[in-house]
């Protein structure tokens, strides 16, 4: 009996494999949503750009996806893979941040030395720069914006872009600048003054337009005067009254020059 149950199924297997092969391989074609067949490639693009101004990332993305694989070596079409990576971007996630930076990546690839070759390198910077942590956390997203802005700038430094990618870059370099002022504030508080001053000194040397100078000087006269080196601590705190004399720190800085003298 069991034997021919065996025998049964076999026999329905080669009947199915049969019919599958008098009929032949199905042909799957994708789904056109009829609308996209009356509309021009210019009226596609208008369409997303609708949907995009009303934050409708992935409306807009359908209308740019279409116009940019019918049309992928046209300048339209090429507008559309930069306006895809535009909806990532803006979606703002950290996986539709990633898919953003792979299309501007791809964008460059595909479209070297054609324009909006800088725009692409700026947000492929920015997408780094979006996901910088706060200064007490770890910098490596920062130094990856700083790295990639530098990049953009390199490659391009006549770019109308250049001012943004600039003002983008000193704001990372604050951020880093930030980060090494906390771990300073951590060694002063706890009486460890020598790196404390260490790391004041190197964030002087390394981001000499840190927007909080004032402070930084000022903190650094007074690791200073705790180690007893009053000499260099009275040139920080000078340099705090005549450069930045409409800092909160400046009338500190005189109250210390006064004492000093007295002493």
């Amino acid at each position: 009996m069991n034997r021919f149950r065996i025998t049964l199924a076999a026999v329905a297997a080669v009947i199915l494999i049969a019919m599958g092969c008098h009929h032949g391989p199905r042909s799957y074609r994708p789904v056109v949503n009829p609308e996209f067949a009356k509309l021009t490639k210019e009226q596609l693009f208008d369409r997303g750009e609708q949907w995009y101004a009303k934050k409708k990332w992935a409306k807009a993305r359908v209308y740019y996806q279409d116009v940019y694989e019918t049309y992928p070596n046209d300048a339209l079409g090429r507008r559309s893979l930069l306006r895809i990576a535009d909806t990532y971007f803006m979606q703002g996630d950290p996986v539709n941040l990633v898919e953003a930076q792979y299309k501007y990546r791809d964008f460059i690839n595909r479209y070297p030395g054609t324009e909006n070759g800088d725009y692409a390198m700026l947000q492929i910077a920015m997408v780094s720069f979006k996901q910088m942590d706060k200064p007490d956390r770890d910098q490596t997203k920062t130094r990856e914006a700083v790295e990639k802005l530098q990049d953009m700038i390199r490659a391009y430094p006549r770019s109308p872009l250049r001012p943004e990618a600039e003002k983008r870059l000193q704001e990372a370099f604050d951020r880093l600048a930030r980060h090494e002022y906390i771990v300073a504030k951590f060694y002063m508080k706890r009486g460890v003054y020598l790196a404390a001053v260490q790391r004041l000194n190197y964030l002087i040397d390394k981001y000499p337009n840190y927007s909080d100078r004032a402070a930084v000087f000022y903190d650094l006269a007074d690791s200073l005067d705790h180690l007893g080196r009053h000499g260099e601590a009275r040139l920080y705190y000078e340099r705090v009254v005549s450069e930045f004399p409409k800092s909160e720190y400046a009338g500190r800085a005189k109250q210390k020059l006064s004492e000093s003298k007295a002493a």
